[in-house]
């Protein structure tokens, strides 16, 4: 079953539109999703390059070595296991600061952004004349 069950049907100007379409395209999301960050107040970043995916693999990967030779120092009782899980603690830290950085929306105030949409809104209407 589907998260939103309800549907809402919105009409645009051509010029909206375009702006929904490459404003949803440079963040990699579906239309519907930008919107819906922008209804709860946070604006969607632009979609990171390639390399930052391949960037991010290569912590993942040093994330599972370091859990795996975790592992095999408390068995053999090489190092104590709260330092081992304090540097963890600070691994996994650094993992969501950058995924907070790159990925994830930034808040934004609503009335601003308002206001700001009613200066394009009126740009675009004096545009068109």
């Amino acid at each position: 079953m589907r998260n939103h069950p309800i549907t809402f049907h919105i009409r645009f100007t051509e010029k909206e539109y375009e702006r929904l379409c490459k404003y949803a395209e440079k963040s990699g999301l579906p239309k519907t999703t930008y919107i819906r960050h922008m209804i709860n107040g946070n604006q969607p970043r632009e979609k990171p390059p390639d390399e930052y995916w391949k960037f991010m693999q290569q912590i993942y990967d040093m994330g599972t070595s370091f859990d795996r030779l975790r592992n095999v120092a408390r068995m053999q009782g090489w190092i104590q296991s709260a330092s081992l899980e304090e540097t963890e603690k600070a691994f996994n830290r650094l993992i969501l600061q950058i995924t907070d950085a790159i990925i994830m929306p930034e808040k934004v105030d609503v009335k601003e952004t308002l206001e700001r949409g009613r200066q394009v809104a009126e740009q675009d209407i004096w545009e068109d004349r």
